[in-house]
């Protein structure tokens, strides 16, 4: 494998490592809470964990919304790791529905990036695109803190849904992928 082919590997299999951990540990707490415990430790570090902002896996196997999104602002407790739908018990993903989203696609953009650019492309797309990719996640976010900070710009408190913030995640995660793969080729050249 030549350097490309490799960092390109490390890229992949760590963020697939970070995914899998991400869906391993509700299914673990599903089976043994007190087991999963540090892992949601672990991942606090990545994630402010609300569960309001988070999703659920159920001893079905479905992922579903923790809370119902009914866009308006819920106080709850990051610490809270269970959530109950129709008198089910699920077990929240370690990081909230946007970062889900981040990795998520962080990884799907690694895996369709060779069939759009060479591994060892050190072309570096213009910044404007990074910064349209994120504008949405930013602007969802910011709305978002303002008003949970009393400031509505809108006019009323403004409270994001998880579709919205997997969608703004999912397109800033991309992008992201494009612009790590060749500035990590510039770095290890």
């Amino acid at each position: 494998m030549d350097r490309a082919q490799v960092i390109y590997a490390i890229y992949v299999v760590c963020l697939a490592v970070f995914l899998g951990l991400m869906l391993f540990t509700p299914i673990l707490a599903l089976s043994d809470e007190k087991a999963a415990a540090p892992l949601y430790s672990a991942f606090a570090y990545t994630c402010h964990q609300k569960i309001s902002r988070s999703e659920c896996i159920f001893p079905d196997n479905t992922i579903r919304d923790c809370t119902n999104q009914s866009g308006t602002y819920v106080s709850d407790d990051r610490r809270n790791i269970s959530a109950h739908y129709d008198s089910i018990i699920g077990y929240k993903l370690p990081v909230c529905a946007r970062d889900v989203g981040i990795y998520l696609f962080m990884l799907l953009g690694a895996i369709i990036y060779p069939f759009i650019f060479k591994l060892d492309n050190k072309k570096i797309l213009p910044p404007l695109l990074l910064v349209l990719a994120i504008a949405p996640l930013a602007l969802d976010g910011s709305l978002q803190l303002l008003s949970d900070m009393g400031i509505n710009l809108l006019g009323f408190p403004y409270e994001s849904t998880n579709m919205i913030r997997l969608l703004t995640g999912a397109i800033a995660g991309t992008a992201v992928t494009f612009y790590v793969i060749p500035i990590a080729n510039r770095m290890f050249n």
